[in-house]
């Protein structure tokens, strides 16, 4: 037996213990930022979505975000592809009344003869009589990242990805029912797996983003489509699965967002800020003072900077606010009527834009750089084509390049025929009194707008300085310039150039250029408002948009920007900005090009500790 006896005496006095000294509670971390405008609802699939970009950034983490021209999973493990096996490609025996995309003309419908069907090497079958036929269809596996729970602790599955495939699947809900009509099913397959198959004949090349943004079935299951439109549950205190969760929102002042314990990156050390509140109802200027005076870390991107241009410049060289400026996906174009409508008349002739020469002539007439200086500070791309030089598809060597070079753009005219004969400055056809004019209408709108009045100014002084073509400038309300074929100035085919922005994507819009896009009594809604056609570029922007695999995308959408580049049927300008600001204090803050908001990364912009 072991005995413990005490070593200490009966008249041992023993040290009082020692109290610890209070540990003070950090003061938390707060990052604020400071917007224009509020959103109605933070309901998936409510309206007013132009406003609420990075409060969903802050809520809901992905599921897929879009930054460097690419798509990146977030809550999904790799997206499926060919290579890495989660895209099947399936022969599938389809027969007379069966539900099919027509693959000529997109159409949802049942087989019957004269429909298209795409066959597994990419060939078109027309369907001509009542037997089965083959045609493919795509199934995409998506597989989420474990250990995903909603901000209530329960956990995010597969099956609330379906459960908001089945709300978005419904008349009630105000959203595209493009997708639903072309989806065959959507399964959850398991708690951590979803299924998309597509209808037979579809062959979506977007199959990669047909993983459902998820609804929380457990909270919200109870309601019809039409009732979430409505529920506070949904509009204004959704659960989330990102970074934060809603603590309060006063309506009309400030949306707070405290950390959310259940985010799967917490152990990451992720956010690197404890709160998140969202000013609203502030206008550009008031920003940057409220920023000047250190109640805004952040300026969010959702709001116009643009005529606070100067002033951030001046904040930037002084160190008191660090603005970030990218080309944003909106471009702007100067476009070439190459075939007006039969009852549109020009002066110069509707023929004069078929000849490539005056199309490249103008470009090089054009000191677009120039022009961006002038009107974005110098900040802004001027894009080789329809993408800008940082897209994975844009090839510098294969892309014809039209830098500023009058001589060049004289000599073009002087080709084709455009010389100034009798010495007014303008250049004409030689044929006298009776002859013509190179006098083009320059249609525009609206003409309230200051940029579009500036832009249509320089446009005009330098192609009569530089090469003596005249420009009259036509400046239309919006309804009567975008109005869809007959009637629009535009889109019915009636000007000479035509100048108004376009958006872009991730995936390069050669659709906008293809023949088929040709407004026309049986295309009305045709976005091809140059008339431009050729077979080449047609193939080879087809085969990007169909292309199953990334390297044949690129390698064919690279190949149908050096043609429209070579052809020249539109202009491209410079893009647009896309400005955010920020505080020098402020870490991690990246604005990109092509993600959904400039607080796609919320989880790591961080603050110094006070």
């Amino acid at each position: 037996m072991i005995v413990i006896t005490s070593t200490l005496s009966s008249s041992a006095t023993l040290a009082p213990t020692a109290t610890p000294a209070p540990t003070a509670t950090p003061v938390p971390i707060e990052l604020v930022v400071c917007q224009q405008d509020e959103p109605l609802s933070l309901y998936l699939y409510g309206d007013d979505v132009s406003a609420r970009p990075g409060i969903f950034a802050a809520l809901f983490d992905g599921p897929i975000d879009s930054v460097g021209y690419r798509y990146q999973p977030v809550i999904l493990q790799p997206l499926p592809s060919l290579e890495n096996g989660g895209l099947e490609i399936r022969d599938l025996l389809v027969r007379p009344g069966d539900r099919v995309v027509d693959s000529a003309t997109g159409a949802v419908g049942p087989l019957a003869a004269g429909a298209q069907l795409t066959q597994a090497d990419g060939s078109l079958v027309t369907y001509t009589g009542d037997q089965p036929a083959r045609t493919i269809q795509l199934v995409a596996t998506f597989t989420l990242q474990p250990n995903l729970h909603w901000s209530d602790g329960q956990a995010l599955t597969a099956d609330d990805s379906r459960f908001s495939f089945e709300v978005a699947s419904t008349p009630d809900t105000p959203t595209s029912k493009f997708i639903i009509d072309r989806t065959a099913s959507y399964e959850a397959i398991d708690p951590l797996t979803a299924r998309w198959t597509g209808l037979p004949g579809w062959r979506d090349s977007d199959f990669f983003l047909r993983f459902w943004f998820p609804l929380p079935r457990h909270a919200l299951g109870q309601l019809s489509a039409g009732e979430l439109l409505k529920d506070p549950g949904a509009t204004l205190r959704p659960l989330s699965w990102g970074p934060f969760m809603i603590e309060d929102w006063a309506r009309g002042n400030h949306l707070s967002l405290t950390r959310n314990p259940y985010y799967f990156r917490a152990a990451e050390g992720l956010p690197r800020v404890d709160r998140v509140t969202f000013r609203f109802g502030l206008a550009p200027d008031t920003i940057v003072n409220e920023m000047l005076a250190g109640r805004c870390d952040i300026g969010s991107a959702v709001t116009d900077f643009t005529g606070q241009l100067p002033l951030l410049l001046q904040a930037q060289d002084a160190n008191t606010l660090a603005p970030q400026f990218v080309s944003s996906l909106v471009f702007e174009h100067l476009d070439f009527g190459i075939q007006p409508s039969e009852d549109y008349s020009r002066g110069a002739g509707n023929a004069l834009f078929q000849d490539a020469r005056v199309r490249q002539a103008i470009a090089y007439c054009l000191d677009r750089p120039a022009i961006a200086a002038q009107l974005t500070g110098g900040l802004a791309e001027v894009p080789p084509a329809y993408a800008p030089a940082a897209h994975p598809a844009y090839t510098a060597a294969a892309v014809t390049q039209y830098p500023f070079d009058p001589a060049r753009g004289q000599a073009l005219l002087d080709q084709a025929g455009w010389q100034d004969h009798d010495g007014d400055g303008v250049r004409d056809d030689g044929h006298g009194a009776g002859g013509r004019k190179l006098s083009l209408a320059y249609a525009s709108g609206p003409e309230i707008s200051l940029f579009r009045q500036t832009l249509a100014t320089l446009i005009q002084s330098q192609l009569l300085v530089n090469c003596g073509i005249e420009v009259r400038p036509q400046f239309y309300a919006q309804e009567d310039l975008y109005n869809l074929w007959p009637t629009g100035v535009l889109f019915g085919r009636k000007f000479d150039l035509g100048e108004f922005p376009w958006r872009s994507g991730i995936e390069p819009p050669c659709e906008l250029y293809l023949t088929e896009a040709i407004p026309t009594d049986f295309n009305p809604g045709g976005a091809n408002d140059t008339g431009y056609s050729n077979p080449a570029f047609d193939a080879a922007c087809r085969a990007a948009r169909d292309a199953l695999d990334e390297a044949t995308r690129t390698a064919r959408h690279a190949e149908a920007l050096a043609l429209f580049a070579q052809d020249l049927p539109s202009l491209p300008l410079f893009t647009r900005l896309k400005i955010g600001v920020a505080l020098p204090r402020v870490s991690g803050y990246q604005l990109d090009a092509t993600a959904d908001s400039d607080l796609w990364n919320i989880e790591t912009i961080g603050l110094p500790r006070p």
